[in-house]
């Protein structure tokens, strides 16, 4: 097999993945997102802060609590939440390609 036919197989995986209602359902709640202003603020309210903790600048438990609070209005967002449930559906079906293709290696190759 060339290497123009293992991309061509590849490209049908993918092709398979962006078809799936979990892909789509995905790229609609990722759009959703990142159309939502207060949402994107305290994502990178939350990144800030956590760079502020690995940088040691600033009061840790100050920082913790900031990033708690925003965390938890994240939580309450459905925006936010149905992203992070399809985002985790994706890398559920991720995992399981790499895990099938892995093993198929392993057997082969072993």
């Amino acid at each position: 097999m060339n290497e123009d036919k293992i991309l061509d197989k590849v490209d049908e995986i993918i092709t398979y993945i962006k078809n799936t209602n979990d892909y789509k359902n995905y790229i609609k709640a990722k759009k959703k997102l990142e159309s939502n202003e207060e949402v994107l603020i305290l994502v990178e309210k939350v990144k800030k802060y956590q760079k502020e903790i690995v940088r040691n600048k600033g009061n840790k438990e100050e920082l913790e609590k900031k990033i708690n609070d925003c965390l938890e209005k994240l939580n309450n967002s459905v925006i936010y939440t149905e992203f992070l449930n399809y985002q985790s559906e994706v890398n559920n079906m991720l995992t399981i390609f790499e895990n099938k293709l892995n093993k198929y290696f392993h057997d082969v190759f072993n």
